[in-house]
């Protein structure tokens, strides 16, 4: 069994390519599919799997008519397919829920955690992680093409592995152009 110390740097990259019907992305629901590749870019084995991996993905958006809602999953499966054999295949599940429900000018409260992580191969229990939570988003228009966004989010995995992350608190700062 493989044991890492913590570790600061970057991790794998996880890049996702979607196809859909033009003009369909302004429809009420939109779904788009195509494939997910997860690159073995970390600069320290703690912080990825030394795996090139690869598999199908989709993405289902549903926007309300007043636009107060946006909703939606985005499903990736990836499997390994070269890389390191001292290191463990990749076989996962990840369903990246996400929901932005407008409340006032300029303030969304929002759900958008990691996901819910299925590791196929791991010992039964020790598979899955599902998180409960959500934050708030506050949207400063600095411009008419330039926004800077800021939300907090927590979130407790309720099923989690033994082991595994108990909670994540997060703060993101996003600069829109």
């Amino acid at each position: 069994q493989e044991s890492f110390e913590g570790a600061n740097g970057i991790g794998d990259v996880l890049t996702v390519f979607w196809f859909s019907k033009k003009k369909e992305h302004h429809s009420l629901h939109h779904f788009a599919q195509g494939f997910a590749m997860q690159l073995p870019t970390a600069d320290n084995p703690a912080l990825g799997s030394e795996k090139w991996s690869i598999g199908p993905s989709f993405d289902y958006e549903y926007e309300s008519k007043n636009r107060k809602l946006i909703a939606g999953a985005i499903f990736i499966q990836l499997w390994s397919f070269a890389g390191d054999s001292n290191r463990k295949d990749i076989n996962i599940l990840l369903v990246k829920p996400f929901l932005y429900y407008n409340i006032a000018k300029n303030w969304d409260l929002m759900f958008i955690p990691y996901g819910v992580t299925v590791y196929w191969d791991k010992p039964s229990g020790q598979k899955t992680y599902v998180p409960l939570g959500g934050g708030i988003r506050r949207v400063f228009d600095i411009s008419e093409n330039f926004n800077i966004n800021f939300s907090t989010q927590f979130f407790n995995n309720v099923i989690r592995p033994n082991n595994g992350t108990i909670n994540d608190l997060r703060f993101l700062l996003e600069f829109v152009f």
